[in-house]
């Protein structure tokens, strides 16, 4: 009897050994998923990391080129607010003409103030154009003289 116990212990044997087999291979199969997903997980936020970082970059240099470019323009803006209060123009009408703040009026004057031009030196109060224009007579406030001519003294 002793002879079939065995035989029969080492029927269960294997058949224990394939389980067990079977279940390490598909633990293995598991875990090469799982490798190759964190795999993916971690080249694809290392590249989006790099576009990020290159778009942000190209932003950064699109946005220097701008302000290097909006400079003369700001300037030209600058001097078109010194020709108005050269006019004779108040300051408050200057600021209700242009769309701009009083404070900015007189933060683009005090530029001008003794020297005749704009003072240099990193960027100005930022001019922007009026959204909707203010209806201005054209003779207004300049002796009946139209702009650009002398009013009659």
């Amino acid at each position: 009897m002793s002879g079939r116990i065995s035989v029969s212990r080492a029927s269960a044997a294997r058949t224990a050994q394939q389980a067990k087999a079977a279940r390490d291979a598909q633990r293995l199969r598991r875990e090469r998923q799982v490798e190759s997903a964190l795999t993916d997980f971690y080249e694809q936020t290392g590249r989006a990391e790099q576009l990020r970082a290159s778009a942000s970059a190209r932003a950064a240099k699109i946005v220097a080129d701008a302000e290097t470019a909006a400079a003369e323009p700001e300037r030209r803006a600058r001097e078109a607010i010194e020709a108005l209060h050269n006019l004779d123009e108040p300051r408050d009408q200057i600021a209700e003409l242009t769309g701009l703040s009083l404070a900015d009026v007189r933060a683009i004057l005090a530029g001008f103030a003794g020297t005749g031009k704009p003072q240099a030196g990193g960027r100005s109060v930022g001019v922007e154009p009026v959204v909707e224009p203010v209806p201005v007579d054209a003779t207004a406030g300049s002796g009946g003289a139209k702009v650009g001519e002398a009013a009659a003294a």
